[in-house]
Parts: structure tokens; sequence; C-alpha cells
């Protein structure tokens, strides 16, 4: 079965944020890109980043997410520089 739009863009966006972590010097345990559930709206993917066992997180909106299909660009490379620099 092959991967949707949706669900590339969540691998991408995880994968980034662990990237933006590791060069921030940002030691984590966990970081978390889910859709659908109790938690969240079916539109939207949710970032989970625990560190220190305190969980952070940030949600995006379907279009955003499937933007980052390929790599992560524009206002949700900005949004997730916002949001590592607040875990700081």
């Amino acid at each position: 079965m092959a991967l949707s739009a949706f669900d590339k863009g969540k691998l991408k966006i995880a994968a980034h944020v662990r990237e933006e972590l590791d060069l921030a010097g940002i030691h984590f345990q966990s970081i978390q890109c889910k859709s659908g559930g109790i938690q969240t709206h079916p539109d939207t993917a949710r970032l989970t980043v625990t560190v220190d066992g305190n969980p952070s997180y940030m949600d995006f909106k379907t279009a955003e997410v499937e933007d980052c299909e390929s790599i992560v660009v524009g206002e949700v490379w900005h949004k997730i520089a916002g949001f590592i620099g607040r875990l700081k």
C-alpha cells in the first residue's frame, strides 16, 4: 500500500524536527506526528516532542502537511523553528 501525501508529509516533518533538535543540541525522549484519534481533528496532524519528560505539541492542517511531502519548507519550516526555539 502506497503512502498518501499526508502520510509522507508527517514522516518528513518528524524527520526534520529530529534533525533540527540534534542541531540545536536538545536531547529528547520521543517525537511523534499523529493524526486522527480522540485528541486531534481528522484534518490535523499533531507533532509531539518530549524533552526532559515534558511533552510539547503543535498542530498542522492537512494542506501544511501535504506541502511537506518532499521537503519541509515555507510556513511549516518557520513554525517548527519557533517551536524548537521554545523548547530550549
